[in-house]
């Protein structure tokens, strides 16, 4: 289909590649190929393998993609029923399959579902998962996709110094894939994360706070990232979390005043749910 769309024929895509023939037959499905002749073959589209898997996967993001948005979708939408159903899913695939990581993923989902149903997490989620969970996230040696958003799901299970020591992991562990935009704005959400993790619930904030040097080396991975100027929201987001930082450690004023900076830029912006969010939060901290 691509092919066609482009107007190049079978003889024109298959030279210096592979035998007419052989092409004919991998595009009827009745034979397989090796990455190295799909590369070069997606070259001479001049297509990407993103782009491709995007149309293979009938214009709908791929299964990893599609699960992590699913689950997204429905916690954000206090979706109980539908985050229930997922969490079947995957257990019912753990069992299948044989492979843990579907076990992570109902995992995560129970995390949602604790919040969701108001259910306290330590009753829901057994101490022994969130072991496997660790285990699992320090063995593997480069985070991709899947660690990420797998870690940034569940970050709320662990305790603050494996927070601060699985973060930094994953920060160093991903670095590879940070020019790879899908990666580069989950490190983000990762180190954004973290950062709200270590100022605490807003009942908390009268406390002394005693992470401000995780705080400022959480803050200075973000800067390494290198959030783009044109990513409005979350440069925005950086100054609300400058400004609840100066609130948490008893600069009041100047926290307002940052805070209050961000939810202005936002209602500029015509983005009234975001601010809003950041209104409710002042109220709750000041």
């Amino acid at each position: 289909m691509i092919r066609k769309q482009k107007g190049i024929t079978l003889k024109r895509l298959a030279d210096g590649v592979c035998s007419v023939s052989f092409l004919s037959k991998f595009e009827r499905g009745d034979s397989d190929i090796t990455l190295g002749l799909m590369t070069k073959i997606l070259e001479k589209l001049m297509m990407n393998f993103d782009e491709f898997l995007y149309i293979h996967h009938d214009f709908q993001p791929d299964k990893l993609e599609h699960f992590f948005k699913s689950a997204s979708n429905a916690y954000l939408n206090r979706d109980l029923n539908q985050l229930r159903q997922l969490k079947s899913e995957q257990l019912k695939k753990g069992k299948q399959y044989g492979v843990e990581t579907y076990y992570f993923n109902a995992l995560l989902i129970e995390v949602y579902e604790s919040i969701v149903g108001n259910q306290y997490i330590s009753e829901e989620v057994q101490k022994n998962n969130i072991r496997l969970l660790a285990d699992y996230l320090f063995r593997v040696e480069v985070w991709g996709y899947y660690e990420l958003m797998l870690y940034n799901g569940t970050l709320l299970l662990l305790e603050p110094d494996m927070v601060i020591t699985l973060s930094r992991t994953a920060y160093e562990k991903s670095t590879r894939f940070k020019g790879y935009l899908k990666i580069h704005d989950a490190i983000t959400a990762v180190l954004f994360n973290t950062i709200i993790y270590l100022l605490g619930s807003v009942n908390r904030f009268h406390e002394a706070f005693t992470y401000q040097k995780e705080f400022n080396e959480f803050m200075s991975y973000l800067e390494e990232v290198a959030i783009p100027e044109s990513n409005l929201v979350d440069r925005v987001h950086l100054l609300q979390l400058k400004g609840a930082y100066e609130i948490r450690t008893g600069n009041k004023e100047e926290g307002i005043i940052k805070m209050e900076k961000a939810i202005h830029l936002l209602k500029e912006l015509d983005s009234t749910k975001l601010a809003n969010n950041i209104e409710e939060y002042l109220l709750l901290i000041k």
